[in-house]
């Protein structure tokens, strides 16, 4: 069989899997990043099981980071596994006069702490974890006290790092201890 007539054949093939196919039926692509909603953030639940925990260690955490000691914040943040260029990028960031971090936590007690969780995208209240899963995830951010500051509702929000000290924690209780660790992802550029 020639060339020609195979591909033919297979063209032949694929439009009648095609025209089988109901004239209502409709693809179902995933959306593009500019179509998605926003990740919406919301005060976790007081009552939520990993409320206390989430804010133990968003307080220890700021106080590590408003202490300025050169390094000591690196074991919440993965400590020796944590990367060379993360780790770079993170001190830049904590030492940036500019930046959040550094005019809110530099003041003891001069600052106000708040857990966010995910608000599911059919509305509802804040989650941290997912039905009775031993992780879970949450929003921690800082705001000067009296500020009038409004607490990020977004994470793209919460990762503007000019406008709001915020980091994400990732509790584990499968081990014990239980376990918690800080991630800053790359700071986003400000919209203007």
């Amino acid at each position: 069989m020639s060339e020609p007539v195979f591909m033919l054949r297979i063209f032949s093939a694929m439009m009648l899997v095609l025209a089988s196919v109901p004239a209502t039926a409709q693809l179902s692509l995933p959306p593009s990043e500019d179509v998605r909603a926003p990740s919406r953030l919301a005060p976790l639940d007081t009552e939520s099981r990993w409320y206390e925990r989430f804010d133990y260690a968003g307080q220890a955490l700021a106080l590590t980071l408003g202490d300025g000691a050169d390094g000591a914040w690196r074991q919440y943040f993965g400590g020796q596994w944590l990367a060379d260029a993360d780790r770079t990028r993170i001190a830049v960031l904590l030492g940036d006069e500019e930046m959040a971090f550094r005019r809110v936590l530099a003041k003891a007690d001069a600052y106000e702490q708040m857990v966010l969780g995910w608000v599911p995208p059919e509305g509802g209240k804040a989650y941290a974890a997912i039905a009775d899963r031993p992780e879970a995830d949450a929003v921690i951010c800082w705001r000067a006290l009296d500020s009038g500051a409004a607490w990020p509702t977004t994470l793209a929000e919460a990762e503007d790092r000019v406008r709001h000290a915020c980091v994400r924690l990732s509790y584990s209780i499968r081990f014990d201890p239980p376990q918690w660790r800080a991630f800053i992802d790359a700071p986003a550029v400000p919209a203007d």
